[in-house]
């Protein structure tokens, strides 16, 4: 029996990973090696509650297409396109992170980002991240997955996922959920976009009076519970914020890592994702936890800010101190 639910689970997300290319239409007869921003699930909701773990969350319970169970996470960062109030018997798809780690559960359990029900019959839907599309001279900004690319035109509205206008606002390289009515049947589909919501992004935020920086961690070298990490130096950038080394402190902490350089992401272990330039972390299936500075690539290194290990890794203690860094996974908390 439990055989055969693993059978039955490996298939239903085998299912959803490959028939979730986002928005993806009965006319694309080709795939792409590139892996969209956002996966799908779509179904029809059972149930809607108040998600136990987290206050002011929703759990919506679904049957997919396949009549399989599935839950769908609705956090405070969910975006919905067109109706926000759910109702059972109501057809749903919840679009999630393709990179997010998944834990092997049964039902299967998505954190959703997008939430699209209601939408009208003459509209169709698609969420990823979008950048110019090279060689094209037209102004399309094409899909990260590939197979979509839309327009700008005249009468596109142009919004924050918080609704506020952003016409005029620079959406290269930005998470996007875009509304369009006909396309073209080609590969990428392209059309002209009716409406565009530009999605949450983390932005680092420093107080308005840094604090005098008298001291200069640069270059001091790193030591994980009292061993010195073998060529790991911190720099200090302009905010006073002290970086490390990400893969080999981590590796010295006894954590896998490994790098997509498509998605610029970084993963530890099986379920802590970061990526270049975002101070959102995703450790598991727990909401997102925001670190104090972006991770930044130089030279081929990424460095993360101290508060990382202690936030997303719960480490002891992280601290610059008498001219080394210093990063202890037990012992006392230094004040």
């Amino acid at each position: 029996m439990k055989k055969a639910l693993s059978l039955l689970l490996a298939a239903g997300l085998l299912t959803v990973a490959l028939g979730g290319i986002v928005g993806a239409t009965a006319n694309e007869t080709e795939t792409t090696q590139k892996l969209p921003y956002y996966l799908s699930v779509t179904g029809t909701v059972v149930s809607v509650e108040d998600d136990a773990n987290q206050e002011g969350w929703l759990r919506v319970s679904i049957l997919d297409n396949d009549g399989n169970p599935a839950y769908l996470i609705l956090t405070e960062k969910t975006v919905y396109p067109f109706v926000k109030d759910l109702a059972e018997g109501d057809a749903v798809t919840g679009y999630f992170l393709a990179n997010a780690p998944m834990i092997t559960i049964w039902p299967p359990q998505y954190t959703i980002a997008i939430m699209v029900a209601g939408m009208p019959t003459d509209s169709n839907f698609r969420a990823d991240r979008f950048y110019a599309w090279e060689g094209n001279d037209d102004g399309y900004m094409l899909a990260q997955g590939g197979q979509f690319a839309f327009l700008i035109g005249e009468d596109t509205e142009v919004i924050l996922a918080n609704g506020d206008d952003f016409s005029g606002g620079d959406i290269e390289g930005r998470r996007m959920a875009v509304i369009y009515g006909p396309s073209t049947r080609s590969i990428p589909e392209m059309a002209t976009a009716i409406k565009v919501i530009v999605l949450y992004e983390d932005a680092v935020t420093l107080p308005a009076t840094l604090p005098e920086v008298t001291i200069d961690a640069t270059g001091w070298p790193v030591l994980v519970d009292g061993k010195l990490v073998d060529g790991a130096k911190a720099y200090q950038n302009t905010a006073g914020i002290v970086m490390v080394p990400l893969r080999a402190t981590a590796e010295a902490l006894g954590f896998d890592v490994n790098w997509d350089s498509m998605t610029r992401s970084i993963r530890l272990g099986v379920a802590i994702n970061l990526w270049i330039d975002k101070t959102e972390v995703h450790v598991g299936r727990m909401a997102p936890i925001s670190i104090s500075t972006a991770p930044q690539l130089i030279d081929g290194t990424t460095f993360v800010p101290l508060d990382f290990f202690r936030t997303a890794l719960g480490m002891v203690n992280a601290y610059a101190f008498e001219g080394q860094v210093e990063i202890h996974s037990d012992g006392e908390v230094m004040e």
